[in-house]
């Protein structure tokens, strides 16, 4: 039974993949792109080869044994969550791209990028700092920080979680000098350093987000709607040279540059590592641990009150002494039931525990609603050059919010992944540079003050010509004026004007 909603969901899967490839609005810049992707690799592909492979190494650790009808409703859930998605994406982002760059958005990045040196100045140091704390193990990086046993929740008691996350910063820092330099070999270099220093610190996630940010980047650039395979190819091979990152969390790189020295132990049980079985993958088997606990041992659900959280993370511990662990109300606690460390429950996942059936659709959609309705506002916008960086930025993260699944998560990392066009932003106003709207709209101002003047120096060439009658007069002779008598005279012969008149 478990094979054949494996084959349904993947023909469900493909179906609406194959619908979206051939939509309008198709792109590497649609939001479902990315989580069409999240959704194929963790709920269609990954749960083949964990039935073929028999993955058993999170069951082990978590304590728990999901019955085969907790794998179908997984599986099932996942799909349903995906059509929602796809549904209200494709229905509030129904918009095809159109790049609307024209000589004073050329300007307007000409001007911001001589302030960008600022921003980096302003941030790097704070960033590289963050980042240098977590990348030795014998700096013991986790001092100060506590597991809440109820809760599964990490504590931070003596240091400040907005420096941790400062480390972030890097990857659009990085991505946003290499667009300024137009991609050259030169402005690459900070984004080479950046891959290394956070493969070394032990994360793959942000790697990964920041080679997106520079695909994202260049193809807008080339005003593209998606990469040719071989720049597809390229970032796959850099990510896949971190994959053994996660295992060792950033050792080998460490001993690689001379950080750590290289321990050499002997065992002969060691386990063999399975195909596609690490916890960076794992939604599959966390989604099977929400199930068997939601509402089967909970009794309830948790009908959305974990976003509450949203309102008591900013606030750090150190300035409320009893801040809540977690969200400040719990209807449904996992760690009663097992030990979940490590945990992402995945936008499906939320949604279950937030109203089952219901809540997954209801959550996936509301997702998908407002991520397209941010895709139709900026394709339709300005895309000014601060609005760019920070849409490229924001899309290319959400792979990590998929996986994460709160909207927590999405508020904290984009936070941090965003700061750097924040404070861009605020350097500009500071020195009042203007926007792209008033560049276009002066742009406009002299190209009709120009039509103008062009218009009345045509209209004075041709009043003057039409204004001048041409006279026809017959040649004058040339030599002494005629007495005013023999003038009288002529005209008395020929009766015209002038002549005496007789009787």
């Amino acid at each position: 039974m478990y094979l054949v909603v494996l084959g349904l969901g993947l023909l469900t899967s493909s179906l609406v993949l194959a619908y979206y490839l051939k939509h309008q609005a198709f792109s590497l810049f649609h939001p479902l792109t990315y989580y069409s992707a999240f959704h194929m690799l963790i709920f269609v592909i990954r749960p083949i080869f964990g039935y073929y492979l028999d993955y058993s190494t999170l069951y082990q650790a978590y304590g728990f044994s999901p019955t085969m009808a907790d794998k179908i409703t997984v599986i099932l859930a996942a799909n349903i969550g995906y059509l929602s998605f796809a549904f209200f994406v494709l229905r509030s982002g129904n918009i095809a791209v159109s790049f609307r760059a024209d000589q004073s958005t050329v300007e307007e990045r000409r001007r911001l990028a001589q302030i960008f040196p600022w921003v980096v100045a302003i941030l790097a140091p704070l960033a590289l700092y963050s980042i240098s704390k977590n990348f030795s193990i014998t700096n013991n990086n986790y001092d100060g920080v506590v597991l809440d046993r109820a809760t599964g929740v990490f504590i931070n008691t003596k240091g400040n979680g907005y420096m941790s996350d400062a480390q972030l910063m890097l990857a659009p820092l990085c991505a946003i000098i290499a667009w300024l330099g137009r991609f050259r070999w030169l402005s690459l270099l900070p984004m080479v350093g950046f891959v290394i220093l956070r493969g070394g610190a032990g994360g793959r996630g942000p790697v990964i987000a920041a080679l997106v940010m520079l695909m994202m980047l260049y193809i807008y650039e080339k005003r593209v709607r998606y990469p040719k395979l071989q720049i597809l190819l390229a970032v796959a091979a850099i990510a896949s040279l971190f994959s053994f990152v996660g295992a060792d969390r950033g050792a080998a790189i460490r001993q690689t540059v001379g950080l750590e020295e290289k321990e050499v132990t002997f065992t002969d049980n060691k386990r063999d590592e399975k195909f596609l079985e690490t916890m960076d993958l794992a939604n599959m088997e966390f989604f099977e641990y929400i199930v068997w606990v939601v509402p089967q041992r909970s009794g309830t659900y948790d009908y959305f009150l974990n976003n509450l959280q949203l309102f008591t993370e900013p606030i750090p511990r150190a300035l409320w002494a009893g801040k809540p662990i977690g969200a400040p109300i719990q209807r449904v606690r996992l760690w009663d039931f097992g030990s979940p460390i490590g945990m992402t429950s995945s936008l499906p996942g939320m949604g279950w525990i937030s109203m089952g059936w219901l809540g997954v659709i209801i959550w996936c959609g509301l997702w998908g609603h407002i991520l397209g309705a941010l895709y139709r506002r900026y394709w339709q916008g300005d895309q000014s050059t601060l609005k760019t960086a920070a849409y490229m930025i924001f899309v290319a993260t959400l792979v990590l919010s998929f996986r994460d699944g709160s909207s927590l998560s999405l508020a904290k990392q984009t936070g941090a992944y965003l700061a750097p066009v924040m404070v861009w932003y605020l350097i500009g106003r500071y020195l009042g540079l203007p926007r792209l709207s008033e560049l276009r709209l002066s742009a406009m101002y002299k190209s009709r003050q120009m039509a103008q003047a062009i218009a009345a120096a045509a209209k004075d060439v041709s009043g003057a010509t039409s204004a001048t009658p041409v006279r026809h007069s017959a040649p004058q002779r040339k030599g002494p004026d005629l007495p005013p008598a023999v003038i009288r005279r002529r005209l008395a012969l020929k009766g015209g004007p002038g002549a005496p008149i007789k009787g």
